[in-house]
């Protein structure tokens, strides 16, 4: 267990004032945070904290890559932006290059119509004999 000196002053400590200043600043930036996710949405991106961070961090990844003069690191960088890439997809919901999602597509009909016949009628049904 470490003791805790009380001599030494702590570079910041919460009071009354600053914690409701704190509170203030952090409900606005979720308040920002929120706006920018629903303008995002309404553009038809879907946005979250985590896809957002990919984002930064694949940002990063090309700026290292442009950089880079030897091949096998650059071969691996490359890996790491591709693994990054899916994954950054997944979460946004990203189809893939050359691929397309068509909304309300025509399987949908197919699936969202009941079964034929339904279950519990089949229960008068009797097994074919084995020849």
């Amino acid at each position: 267990m470490v003791a805790m000196n009380i001599n030494y002053t702590q570079p910041f400590r919460f009071n009354r004032e600053n914690a409701r200043e704190m509170a203030t600043r952090s409900w606005e930036a979720r308040r920002k945070r929120k706006a920018k996710l629903e303008a995002e949405a309404r553009q038809g991106r879907q946005s979250t904290p985590q896809s957002e961070r990919l984002a930064l961090e694949i940002e990063r990844v090309l700026g290292m890559m442009e950089k880079e003069k030897d091949a096998d690191r650059l071969q691996k960088l490359s890996a790491t932006h591709a693994r990054l890439f899916n994954a950054w997809q997944v979460l946004t919901g990203t189809p893939n290059p050359g691929s397309r999602r068509v909304k309300g597509g025509r399987n949908r009909e197919f699936y969202s119509q009941p079964l034929a016949q339904p279950i519990d009628s089949m229960a008068d049904v009797t097994p074919r004999e084995a020849v």
